[in-house]
């Protein structure tokens, strides 16, 4: 990563549950959230994680548009499934009190699902898909972007859906588990973001305008020039296969959770942009004993995980899988330290300096220079 500060994990940890603890979090969410904050830089996906505090959770929670005293509840429930209530609080705190909450279901039952209404931007799908798989269990999580409007439907003009993030992961014996973290689009906007202040292009196939023509501009993104290309592109390359699981993710985080989604009707007419509010998110998680195949099932996955890393490699080119390289980051993470976009470290220290935080040496000296 160019241009970037590498701050010691525990340092960084410790600055953000402090600053949450500022912005009115109580000790056990802030300490929830922190983990979430923290595991989206320490796998590498640098534009959930402080990026996000700075410029989402930490402003929202100040000015009281996410409340920092929700309190999770349970409106509906049966053996297998719930509906949680997020009190338009921190996602993070939401989604972990519903992924815990299936996998304690799936463990009783074998399955459990649990859908969330009135919750915000949760960070890095992976975090809680991964949190199950931890404990031998499925996990498969997703998120819409509430009312919000990112993306139009393939062969339209008006930007009606989210990026709508989902993740899934399967636990191994040993080793780096399975975890799928994407978005239904080429890529998550928060990565636009980054370029643009960065002043650098994006990879090409990013941005698409609606004459079909692409761009590597960033600007064009914001300026309504141009829109993120759904996943597999145009519709002759496959990009009706990411524009259909995107409707997939609102139509389970939307209608079904009882939380809002971007494709309204009145959506239609708005000139304004809609926010983010009464996200909607679920979470799924199996328990492989429930099939027969608790002592097989983790030995089995690491070895096809491992048979399709061991697979001979084109020129140049290497085999892994999903979740094995961010596994990898989070080693190095853990033992080099974590590594940050400069402009992300500059936030951090100027957020710290207005809630009276003292940020990590190795931040403050980035955000003077």
């Amino acid at each position: 990563m160019a241009n970037s500060v590498t701050v010691e994990h525990t340092q960084l940890t410790a600055f953000v549950r402090t600053v949450l603890l500022r912005c009115g979090l109580d000790e056990p969410a802030a300490t929830t959230a922190t983990e979430v904050i923290c595991y989206a830089d320490i796998h590498g996906f640098t534009t959930h994680g402080t990026n996000a505090l700075a410029g989402i959770y930490a402003p929202r929670l100040r000015s009281g548009s996410i409340r920092p005293d929700a309190q999770p509840k349970v409106v509906v429930e049966t053996p297998t499934t719930a509906v949680v209530d997020g009190d338009n609080g921190l996602g993070a705190v939401t989604m972990v009190t519903a992924v815990d909450l299936a996998a304690a279901k799936a463990r009783e039952l074998g399955l459990g699902m649990v859908t969330v209404r009135n919750s915000s931007h949760f960070g890095s799908a992976g975090y809680y898909a991964s949190r199950v798989a931890a404990h031998g269990l499925i996990g498969i999580v997703m998120s819409n972007c509430g009312e919000q409007g990112v993306v139009p439907p393939l062969g339209g003009v008006k930007r009606l859906l989210g990026t709508n993030p989902l993740s899934a992961a399967v636990p191994v014996s040993h080793g780096a588990p399975f975890v799928l973290d994407m978005s239904a689009t080429a890529v998550a906007t928060g990565k636009i973001r980054a370029a643009q202040r960065e002043g650098r292009p994006v990879p090409e196939g990013w941005l698409v305008s609606a004459d079909g023509s692409t761009t590597t501009d960033p600007n064009a993104y914001f300026d309504g020039h141009a829109d993120v290309a759904w996943l597999g592109g145009a519709a002759q390359t496959g990009g009706a296969k990411g524009y259909g699981l995107a409707l997939l993710v609102d139509l389970l985080c939307g209608p079904l959770a009882g939380a809002a989604y971007g494709p309204r009707p009145q959506a239609l007419t708005e000139t304004d942009p809609a926010d983010d509010v009464n996200i909607g998110q679920v979470a799924l998680v199996i328990d492989p004993a429930a099939f027969g195949v608790a002592d097989s099932f983790p030995t089995e996955t690491r070895a096809l995980l491992d048979t399709v890393s061991s697979s001979p490699a084109a020129p140049g080119q290497r085999v892994t899988y999903p979740g094995a390289p961010e596994a990898e980051r989070a080693a190095t993470s853990y033992a080099e330290g974590i590594r940050l976009p400069h402009h992300v470290a500059v936030q951090l220290v100027r957020l710290g300096a207005e809630l009276d935080v003292t940020a990590p040496v190795a931040l403050t000296e980035a955000g003077s220079a």
